[in-house]
């Protein structure tokens, strides 16, 4: 899903804090290759051994906390703004990335937050256009990263917005482009030792239509998908007219040999094809690599959009390796379909996390307004709000 809204309210431009550090005597029971001795430390300014949020590791079709072993759901919803705001010059994020926010997600019972991220706005030799500097942009996710898992909330870190320069990363592209690994490699490095931080390699993977010539530009099969090799459009999904500039697609296995080069070990989230709502290929094309997450989006006007398709396609690859939903929503102003996906995902999948937590007024007149789970004061919204409100407080009873 694209965001393209600016959230109510001030844009926060945190610089990053210490995080707390925990007891030493849950330290030790975690294996070595996992967690540096305190002399070492973390990388990049992370000073914490043991963050709040669980460890995370895959263990066959399940995730599981490494620390108690104890089986882990990801439910929750995304937080949307760093994938955006920075690439359109006005702001690091939405704002909102507050002590409040956090204490609200945790009395929801969201154990989750997926958090999409934009390459260009990472680096340093990033567009003139974009907010900001480099590090002020890692500084502020750094921050919002550190505030969630200090509550006990598991981040998965999102390539949500990329393109090959000199285009803008201004939009969904296909597929990741030549500079997708080094991006991995630089956030991998930065948290390689955070085991409460997962990595979702990029967001939604598509073929694309031009509906000027009324046939399809580009269609991206799951060869492509794993070993990249592919020419997509240069423009992002929204674009049009598509100029016939195409970008050399870097594959999935290249993505993940970035992150397991800096030593990160920590679970990879992989998305389907079909804007990542098609998995039937997933299990043969994956990587070789045994803490890999399927991903699945889900909304109503996907393919695969209800359960008999979902038993069809999604339960079988689910009881070998773990799936989450890592994105699902309704934008018709009802709620009956995120009640549908989050209960069907939560009983069979390692997850769900809605889409999205953030404040748009309805009666501007967008289709992101729908999607909003919370107003301005976080209270939870109708109708997606409070039907994904009730329905975690229902699974803690």
């Amino acid at each position: 899903m694209t965001a393209r809204r600016r959230r109510t309210g001030a844009v926060i431009a945190a610089v990053a804090t210490a995080l707390a550090a925990v007891a030493i005597g849950v330290a030790l029971l975690l294996a070595p290759a996992l967690w540096p001795s305190p002399a070492r430390g973390l990388n990049a300014g992370l000073a914490s051994l043991t963050p709040e949020a669980p460890v995370v590791a895959v263990d066959g079709a399940d995730l599981i906390d490494r620390r108690s072993g104890e089986r882990l759901q990801l439910v929750g919803a995304n937080w949307p703004g760093f994938e955006y705001a920075c690439i359109q010059g006005w702001g690091l994020n939405e704002g909102g990335a507050t002590d409040e926010a956090v204490a609200a997600m945790v009395d929801w019972g969201f154990t989750a937050v997926r958090v999409p991220l934009n390459q260009q706005c990472w680096f340093d030799d990033r567009p003139a256009v974009a907010f900001g500097s480099g590090e002020q942009y890692r500084n502020a996710v750094r921050a919002w990263v550190e505030r969630l898992t200090d509550a006990g909330l598991i981040v998965i870190l999102d390539l949500h917005w990329s393109a090959p320069a000199p285009a803008l990363a201004d939009g969904l592209r296909p597929m990741p482009d030549a500079d997708s690994p080094r991006f991995w490699a630089a956030v991998a490095t930065e948290y390689r030792k955070h085991q409460g931080v997962l990595f979702d390699l990029f967001n939604e993977p598509h073929s694309r239509y031009d509906p000027d010539r009324e046939q399809w530009a580009f269609t991206l099969d799951w060869q492509c998908w794993a070993v990249g090799g592919c020419s997509p459009p240069l423009e992002n999904d929204l674009a049009v007219p598509l100029s016939g500039d195409t970008y050399a697609a870097v594959g999935m296995a290249d993505l993940v040999a970035a992150v397991r080069a800096t030593g990160a070990n920590q679970p990879l989230l992989l998305s389907g094809i079909d804007y990542a709502n098609d998995l039937r290929g997933w299990l043969d094309a994956a990587p070789d690599d045994d803490q890999l997450i399927a991903s699945l989006h889900a909304y109503p006007g996907n393919r695969c959009a209800d359960e008999a398709c979902w038993a069809a396609d999604v339960a079988p690859l689910a009881e070998r390796v773990p799936v989450v939903m890592a994105e699902f929503g309704q934008s018709d102003g009802g709620d009956q379909y995120v009640r549908r996906a989050f209960t069907w995902a939560d009983e069979h999948l390692s997850g769900a996390l809605a889409w999205a937590w953030w404040s748009i007024p309805a009666a501007e007149s967008e289709p992101n307004a729908a999607f909003s789970l919370v107003d301005d004061a976080l209270q939870a919204r109708a109708p997606s709000g409070t039907a994904l409100r009730e329905l975690l407080a229902a699974r803690e009873r």
